[in-house]
């Protein structure tokens, strides 16, 4: 049977050190307790006891540190209180001990025998402080006074107040810097003339104190950043008189760095004299050592020189950076100045000098290895941070090197097919081998340009062999060519083509949905564009042609949903908005319309259509008013509206102002000079305005530049006999003439036609005959009736016009037509007495 546990063991065991029954035999304690305050205490005053006390006085002070309460608010033992007195003064404590010796000559015995006097009187240092108050004496104030300031703060150094303020300078400059990472400008500028201002103030407490030497780093680091901030705020005047502070004070070394900030200040000022100034005296102090900051400035002095057209200047500094360290930048650059001065030799140098800057395809490094591991470790790399740059910086020089081949191939005096050639050999030598089919379809686009579509399919049919990527591009432009020539039939095969070799390519499809378009096939056109929306969501091409699709099915609703999502992808494209208020319109939504069109009016305010479209959609609402401003402010941004310039001659004449609609009409007059219509319009205005000297003027202009004009002729009769004029009688005779001339032409055309039929071997009816006849007066009166303005037209945000010349009406007829009406009046009588003899035959006038 086994003993049992016992539970309590282990609990009366401690550690040896915490032991003190062997500290009264350990002399250095005792003698390190001996130096303290609590050996240095006074002597008993019994010298009875004075063996006792000295005996016994070790082990009291060791009784005294291992057993003293821990609540200060208990009275202090004796021996504490003995040891007190010998604090302040030992010849105090001597003169008090003799007192206390008297006085304890006649005390019972007891334990109060060896006690001072002076104990039974001492007060709770718990409640009072601990200012002795031993009498009234000169002693007693003196240790009262010690004990009442030993826990008052001490006072703040200059050293630590100037700690302070620099700490409170970096804070503002920090929090100047987060105000600017907001993009909020005026806050971080606020913050930085804080920070000057404190840094001020902290110069002038170190002179005034005298505080060693101003910190010469800190203030220019302040200010420096100050200047920046000022910079940032397009306060161009402040921050340089800042700059030129710290290079005058020579407030921080980088003097070069500072002159540079000032030369871009100036280069955004467009003063590119100073600006050039400062770029030079900058590169004169950067050292050599310092060779990026000296290329950085030489490419900003290069700039300069461009900005200034002294493109020979430039190219100098181009030469220079090339040869010591080659960019791509750099070298297009190069090649854009000779290009500019005409030097097509060093053109085609700095081509092959682009060709020669070395960049490794480092993505082939592990395709021929069979190293596993490398193979996994080039896996987990393919598409890091560090590659994706590498693909962005070879993309970069591809486009630079293909956008250097287009500039040489303009550049062969006119031949740039050899300029083509050209660089596609030197491309086929050098390490950019992959961008020669590249460039073989940029000569075939080049060809398009030139409207040589022969030579550009040709061109493209060369790649119908090659790699499918390279297939499917150039089957996708020979479609769109025969599309654009109206070759449907080639651009379906060549469509189909393309999608057989790429049947995930957007463009192939949009191109096989055109086709499609233009045949009527409007569902098989919506299965093409969805399906090149479904590869690439944002290809703006697909989508658009989508929208117009469904736009003539009628589809407004899917309409309106596609539309919103083409805002998402373009939110500045007027055209989008456009459509929008169109699809709006036909809905009947005019409110919802005339919002869209306020829209694009708000990027495009000084377009005249758009004034013109929102004034018709308020117009058709029957808002007047409000229509004429829009109509006001569309002929304002474009004169030579005729739609515009219409509605406002017509609002006035309805309105019955018609000196107001003459202004209108004569600009009218003016964008078309060969319709007589708009002549006679201004005629009418100063006929109705009253103004018949002006209205018959201008009325004889219009006979005398149209003489076969009837109506003018009209006018003028009736003016005639409303005024009484003499030459109503010869207006009369002209208009006989006029009618009697038309008469001749209308015969002749009459039997020029029944003469053509009698040769087809059928013959003309009495019907057919008359028809002619009766509808001349027709003809004239629709010509002279208003034309409807044409919703469709989308001019001014849909196409890009050029600007339109405007030359005066008389310059459309030939010059020797003088303001005087001709004298033909002799000659007209021998030739109507020739035309309208009654026993010439008509047959002999008809055509041979």
């Amino acid at each position: 049977m086994t003993d049992k546990i016992n539970s309590y063991t282990g609990f009366n065991d401690f550690n040896p050190l915490l032991e003190t029954n062997s500290l009264k035999n350990d002399t250095n304690l005792q003698q390190a307790l001996l130096k303290t305050s609590h050996g240095r205490r006074a002597p008993l005053t019994n010298q009875a006891s004075g063996a006792t006390a000295q005996k016994g006085g070790v082990f009291s002070k060791i009784k005294n540190v291992f057993n003293r309460p821990k609540d200060t608010n208990l009275p202090v033992p004796s021996n504490s209180s003995v040891g007190r007195l010998g604090t302040a003064s030992r010849a105090a404590a001597a003169a008090a001990a003799t007192q206390k010796q008297n006085i304890a000559m006649h005390a019972p015995l007891g334990s109060t025998l060896r006690r001072p006097t002076t104990a039974q009187k001492r007060p709770t240092t718990a409640i009072k402080s601990a200012g002795f108050m031993i009498g009234s004496g000169a002693l007693g104030s003196y240790v009262a006074t010690a004990g009442s300031n030993q826990f008052e703060k001490k006072e703040e150094g200059n050293d630590e107040k100037v700690r302070k303020m620099e700490k409170i300078i970096f804070d503002l400059v920090e929090q100047s810097c987060f105000a600017y990472e907001k993009n909020d400008n005026k806050l971080a500028l606020e913050k930085a003339e804080e920070a000057m201002k404190h840094e001020k103030s902290l110069s002038r407490f170190r002179e005034e104190k005298n505080i060693g030497e101003p910190d010469l780093s800190l203030a220019g680091f302040v200010i420096l950043h100050c200047a920046n901030m000022f910079t940032k705020c397009a306060m161009n005047t402040e921050a340089i008189n800042l700059y030129n502070l710290i290079l005058k004070n020579k407030l921080l070394p980088e003097h070069a760095q500072i002159r540079v900030n000032i030369g871009n200040i100036f280069l955004r000022s467009k003063n590119y004299t100073k600006a050039l100034k400062m770029y030079r005296m900058a590169l004169d102090q950067i050292s050599e050592q310092n060779a990026k900051l000296k290329l950085k400035i030489r490419q900003n002095i290069a700039a300069t020189h461009i900005l200034m057209d002294q493109y020979a200047e430039a190219a100098q500094v181009y030469e220079i950076i090339m040869q010591e360290r080659a960019t791509y930048l750099s070298g297009f650059n190069l090649l854009l100045c000779y290009h500019t001065m005409g030097q097509r030799d060093k053109t085609r140098q700095v081509f092959n000098n682009l060709l020669k800057i070395p960049f490794s395809n480092s993505e082939n490094d592990y395709s021929i290895s069979e190293d596993k591991q490398a193979i996994l470790v080039f896996e987990a790399i393919r598409d890091d941070r560090l590659r994706q740059l590498e693909r962005k910086r070879r993309r970069f020089a591809e486009h630079i090197i293909v956008t250097a081949a287009k500039i040489i191939g303009s550049n062969s005096d006119g031949d740039f097919v050899n300029g083509y050639e050209w660089c596609i050999e030197q491309v086929r030598n050098s390490s950019y081998l992959e961008l020669v089919n590249g460039l073989e379809i940029q000569k075939a686009i080049a060809y398009l340009h030139e409207d040589n579509f022969p030579k550009a399919i040709a061109t493209l049919k060369q790649f119908e062999k090659a790699e499918a990527k390279l297939a499917s591009a150039a089957a996708t432009n020979l479609s769109l060519l025969h599309f654009l020539e109206k070759d449907l039939n080639n651009a379906h095969k060549y469509a189909d083509l393309a999608l057989k070799s790429d049947k995930f390519n957007p463009a192939s499809l949009t191109n096989k949905g055109n086709c499609c378009f233009a045949q009527g096939d409007y569902d098989k056109a919506r299965y093409y564009y969805e399906e090149a929306l479904n590869i690439d969501v944002g290809f703006v091409q697909a989508l658009h042609n989508l929208i117009l699709t469904l736009i003539h099915s009628n589809q407004y609703q899917r309409v309106k949903d596609l539309l919103h999502k083409y805002i998402v992808i373009q939110p500045e494209n007027t055209q989008i908005f456009c459509l929008m208020a169109q699809v709006l319109q036909q809905t009947n939504d005019i409110d919802h319309a005339k919002s869209w069109y306020l829209q694009a009016l708000s990027i495009h305010r000084t377009d005249g259509h758009l004034h013109r479209r929102i004034g018709e959609l308020i117009d058709s609402q029957g808002d007047k008013s409000d229509a004429i401003q829009y109509y006001f402010d569309a002929y304002r941004h474009c004169p030579c509206d005729i739609q515009t310039l219409e509605w406002l001659a017509s609002h006035y004449i309805e309105a019955q102002y018609p000196e107001k609609a003459v202004e209108f009409c004569a600009q009218a007059a003016l964008v078309k000079p060969g319709e007589i219509k708009w002549h006679l319009m201004v005629a009418s205005c100063h006929r109705r305005s009253g103004d018949y000297a002006a209205a018959i003027e201008k009325y004889k202009w219009i006979h005398q530049h149209f003489p076969d004009d009837t109506d003018c002729i009209q006018f003028l009769i009736k003016i005639s006999i409303d005024l009484g004029l003499p030459e109503r009688e010869m207006y009369e005779n002209e208009l006989k003439k006029v009618n009697k001339m038309k008469d001749i032409q209308l015969q002749r055309k009459t039997n020029a036609d029944k003469s053509q039929n009698i040769v087809k071997g059928r013959k003309i009816s009495s019907a057919e005959q008359e028809t002619p006849r009766s509808n001349r007066n027709q003809t004239t009166d629709d010509h002279r009736k208003r034309t409807p303005i044409d919703l469709d037209n989308t001019k001014g945000v849909f196409s890009q016009q050029g600007p339109i010349t405007i030359h005066p009406y008389i310059d459309q007829f030939p010059q020797q037509m003088t303001h005087e009406r001709p004298k033909t009046a002799i000659s007209k009588k021998e030739t109507h007495a020739i035309v309208f003899d009654d026993n010439d035959d008509a047959a002999v006038l008809l055509p041979d």
